[in-house]
């Protein structure tokens, strides 16, 4: 089957934030040396920031060295008078930790919608040049005569059956080839999995580790006492998880009377018989926060893998002609519990 080729010089396998971020910074970059790049960025979901979730406090300084006007332009921030409140929790109380230790101090963060946030950093690229074309999944990394040199990605075929045959109005792939292949893909992509086994670059590292976030949306009342606590951004650990298991809770204050309350749970759990999504349902009817969000109406709710390896389990960030960033390079601060920034 024949494919299409498109050539650029830097292509983005990925949505979010990691890519976005860099195709915005490499146009920058274009403009002051005074060059003209060909940038393409692709993303499976049908829009960008559709399949972006995460909590999130996001770290301030990173995007104003990429954005210095970031609010003149309309960066969605969420929440930015942070005031922390970290607690342990056991099954019938809470107990507030006095000294907050310094990974913890949200000064100068503030609460986002990642999926907003990828939204706008979207706009913000194309207003660069950026080709953006979402409702594209890279499905198979290409290689050059060698088969040792990354040339670009194939996209999925369109119009393809249930049963696994092309249609009447399907369509191969095309394939993205540039001199660069930046892969965002998050924490498990598969082609940064493809590549792994076929350059190495997981060679000599640590098994990657990974959790998963359960994260809801809930609209207050406005008699909530959420909205007279002292603090508008919560995390917890202990409770409802038992000292063999790791993670925590957050809850944060966001616009218009909403609130993000989320639980994350290491994967690496012994306990066949325990479930991240009936831990976070034990986690709200927790006094401390079923008091707090008494009354509220879910609006969204979602899952998604974190990559919490850190510093061992990062790969080789560069390969011939591809480089990775964000979840697929393990870039996850976990002791910050931010990643967004990095």
């Amino acid at each position: 089957m024949e494919h299409e080729q498109l050539e650029f010089d830097v292509v983005f396998v990925g949505g979010g934030p990691a890519n976005l971020a860099g195709a915005i910074h490499l146009k920058q970059l274009a403009r002051k040396a005074g060059r003209e790049l060909e940038v393409c960025l692709i993303e499976k979901a049908e829009a960008i920031g559709a399949h972006s979730l995460s909590g999130a406090v996001l770290d301030l300084r990173a995007l104003a060295e990429l954005i210095p006007d970031y609010a003149v332009r309309g960066c969605p921030l969420e929440e930015t008078d942070l005031r922390d409140g970290v607690f342990y929790l056991t099954p019938a109380k809470q107990f507030r930790l006095p000294y907050l230790p310094p990974a913890m101090h949200n000064t100068g963060c503030a609460v986002i919608s990642l999926s907003k946030f990828c939204a706008w950093l979207g706009t913000v690229a194309e207003e660069l040049g950026v080709n953006i074309f979402p409702g594209f999944a890279g499905v198979e990394a290409l290689y050059d005569a060698s088969g040792r040199r990354v040339r670009g990605v194939r996209t999925g075929d369109k119009g393809i059956g249930k049963d696994g045959k092309p249609k009447s109005n399907h369509e191969p792939g095309v394939d993205l080839l540039a001199q660069v292949t930046v892969l965002g893909e998050g924490p498990k992509g598969s082609l940064i999995r493809e590549i792994g086994k076929k350059l190495g670059i997981f060679s000599g590292k640590m098994p990657q580790v990974y959790e998963t976030a359960v994260k809801e949306v809930i609209e207050l009342p406005a008699d909530s006492p959420f909205w007279n606590s002292p603090f508008t951004v919560i995390h917890t650990f202990g409770y409802p998880l038992g000292l063999d298991t790791k993670g925590g809770g957050f809850l944060y204050r966001m616009k218009e009377g909403r609130v993000s309350l989320g639980l994350v749970v290491g994967l690496d759990y012994e306990d066949p018989m325990l479930e991240p999504y009936r831990e976070f349902l034990r986690f709200k009817h927790h006094p401390l926060i079923a008091g707090l969000i008494r009354g509220g109406k879910v609006l969204q709710q979602g899952a998604k893998t974190l990559a919490a390896g850190g510093w061992y389990t990062m790969p080789q960030l560069a390969a011939d002609g591809a480089l990775f960033v964000g979840d697929s390079a393990s870039m996850l601060n976990v002791q910050r519990l931010k990643g967004i920034h990095t």
